[in-house]
């Protein structure tokens, strides 16, 4: 063994020189199924040098049987060869019988393998989950999925440590340069995250996220991420800007992430950090899924739906010129769903609804969905309940809603009118506010300049009702007066179930 040793060890130099003369990538090993093998420097127990393949897990084979064939390749020429004969050509006396099985272990090198070893990992995991979907799995393979999945995990979650590093050290990393850890050149590393891309490989990790385990999703949506950082050279994050926009399924998917609930906050912060360009602010809004991103804030989780609603906010304030004129164009479908927010009795969600909602009203880009809004006496009319929560926290929140109402100076005649006919019992409401915040100066004041509106408010001038000859246009506005009437009953019951102090004040509608 000691006299085998020396030989490879002769070998093995020889080799080194021989591939530093002919290609700077050396020799590269395949296993005839086409998947790439890992050359260790180790085989049959032999320390220094050897080539081994990675059988596939749970796969049964006979204790002698010759391991999955390796190609071994340098220049134009190959040599197909089993592990154990690897072994006999490295005992025999024939020194061109192999070039050579080492390979210098380098950060280049491992840089280089991660992106090719993780499309060969995301393959397995796709042919896998389809195997799990299609029902194809018996019960007595569950422990081997499990198995296989737990190895692709760690397999995945050490290439994608060697990806994130180098990203690090393009921009710039304080904690990356500190390390001392050689990388390759700026050149070669964008190349290489080019190839990342090219290979569809950030929108294919987040697909397979629910298989694999905890750290490793961290690490898929820590790269994602970073792949957006502004200051990687020759402008690399356009580019990743550019294959997220022209993805035909990425928001869909970051998007219905949320309906699990293991993998909800990941995906969450994946699309959080997309809000961050304003091109893809613009694609997301293109999509269509705006609309499924407000129905998960409504979700039972109270994590799933703040997340969904965190992701949903950062979408609309980062970008406001793109929202706003999206916001412009679907305001009726927009505001259908959000109103069901403030309407949904759960105390955090209609917190969130109201703040993002006056933050938006109060906006100078949303001009146009603010005047839309406030011209609306069904919106008046949903914060005019949420005046009378039992919660002086919602009570508050509604108020910085409902000053717009008392502040536009050009009122629409029935908005004027339901506020003219409460105008006493709101005046009652608001007076007992600033107790609420008797720290607050400009909430008082703020409270003081809508009491003195609604003081002197006018009653709006009666429009001359104009005889109908068509029985349909009568009966629609009789149907329109009696909804309004139930839904004043209805919000008072609800100020009354809800044990507000206000409850006695009844809002006529």
């Amino acid at each position: 063994r000691g006299r085998l040793l020396q030989r490879v060890g002769a070998w093995a130099s020889k080799a080194r020189q021989e591939l530093r003369a002919a290609s700077p990538r050396g020799l590269v090993a395949r296993r005839s199924d086409g998947h790439h093998a890992q050359i260790t420097g180790r085989i049959c127990g032999l320390k220094g040098a050897g080539a081994c393949a990675r059988r596939p897990l749970g796969r049964q084979s006979s204790s002698r049987k010759k391991g999955m064939p390796l190609t071994f390749s340098k220049g134009g020429m190959h040599m197909l060869l089993h592990p154990q004969d690897v072994l006999r050509k490295l005992q025999h006396k024939d020194k061109e019988g192999i070039w050579c099985m080492l390979r210098k272990c380098s950060k280049d090198r491992d840089c280089l393998d991660a992106v090719r070893q993780l499309e060969g990992d995301v393959i397995e995991l796709t042919i896998h989950n389809m195997d799990i979907s299609g029902g194809t799995f018996a019960c007595a393979d569950t422990k081997q999925y499990e198995l296989l999945c737990q190895h692709l995990s760690e397999d995945v979650h050490k290439h994608l440590q060697t990806i994130l590093g180098l990203i690090k050290f393009l921009t710039g990393d304080a904690s990356e340069k500190q390390s001392g850890r050689k990388h390759m050149p700026s050149s070669d590393a964008v190349e290489l995250l080019e190839q990342l891309i090219a290979a569809d490989l950030p929108v294919q990790l987040l697909e397979q996220l629910p298989l694999l385990a905890f750290e490793t999703r961290k690490d898929i949506m820590n790269v994602c991420c970073a792949l957006l950082w502004s200051g990687m050279p020759q402008q690399f994050d356009k580019h990743v800007v550019e294959y997220l926009r022209d993805h035909s399924r990425v928001w869909q998917l970051l998007v219905e992430g949320y309906a699990n609930e293991e993998v909800a906050l990941h995906y969450g912060v994946v699309l959080r950090s997309c809000a961050r360009h304003k091109e893809l602010v613009r694609a997301f809004f293109e999509s269509g899924q705006v609309m499924e991103l407000l129905k998960y804030a409504q979700h039972r989780s109270m994590d799933i739906s703040s997340d969904a609603f965190y992701s949903l906010r950062s979408m609309l304030l980062e970008h406001r010129e793109v929202s706003a004129a999206w916001l412009s164009s679907n305001f009726d479908e927009f505001f259908r769903l959000y109103n069901e927010l403030l309407k949904s009795g759960e105390y955090l969600a209609e917190r969130q609804a109201q703040k993002l909602l006056a933050e938006i009203l109060l906006d100078r880009h949303f001009r146009n969905a603010m005047l839309a809004y406030v011209n609306n006496d069904r919106n008046l009319q949903i914060h005019m309940v949420l005046l009378k929560d039992s919660s002086k926290v919602i009570q508050v929140e509604a108020f910085h809603v409902f000053k717009i109402f008392a502040a536009n100076p050009q009122k629409p005649q029935r908005v004027q009118q339901i506020l003219y006919k409460n105008r006493d019992k709101l005046v009652a409401l608001l007076q007992m506010l600033p107790a609420a915040r008797p720290d607050d100066k400009k909430f008082a004041e703020e409270t003081r300049g809508v009491l003195e509106r609604l003081r002197h408010l006018e009653a709006p001038t009666p429009t001359p009702r104009k005889d109908s000859s068509d029985p349909a246009v009568d009966k629609a506005l009789r149907e329109d007066a009696n909804e309004y009437a139930i839904a004043s009953s209805a919000g008072s019951e609800y100020a009354h179930s809800e044990g507000s102090t206000t409850a006695s004040i009844p809002l006529s509608l």
